[in-house]
């Protein structure tokens, strides 16, 4: 059973002209089966900053990692897996391209 992965880029205000124009990119480039969220621009769930969200099975990850790491400019981004120990998903089994932000940890629930 593959597992689905979750992409977060994070962007400040600031920067929303750079992640619009990134969204723009990536969903020209995405491999097909993935799902690119809308441009919210306002903190969300355990999300610090504003951001979007890339959703795409397992097998998918070598490509978007590499889509992420060549257009990402300085836009932090979170890679996990889709866990019902959303704790675990967003901490030990996730990693990160550029800095690592925190996390509003509280709102996860645990399996």
């Amino acid at each position: 059973m593959s597992l689905i992965y979750h992409a977060h880029v994070y962007f400040l205000p600031e920067q929303a002209e750079f992640a619009a124009a990134l969204h723009a990119t990536l969903s020209a480039q995405l491999p097909p089966g993935c799902w690119l969220g809308r441009l919210i621009h306002r903190e969300v769930g355990p999300h610090t900053r504003p951001m979007f969200e890339i959703d795409f099975a397992d097998s998918l990850l070598p490509a978007v990692r590499t889509l992420l790491e060549k257009h990402r400019g300085q836009l932090p981004v979170l890679l996990h897996p889709q866990l019902a120990d959303e704790l675990a998903a967003h901490t030990t089994a996730a990693s990160w391209l550029g800095e690592p932000l925190p996390l509003k940890l509280e709102t996860l629930s645990r399996a």
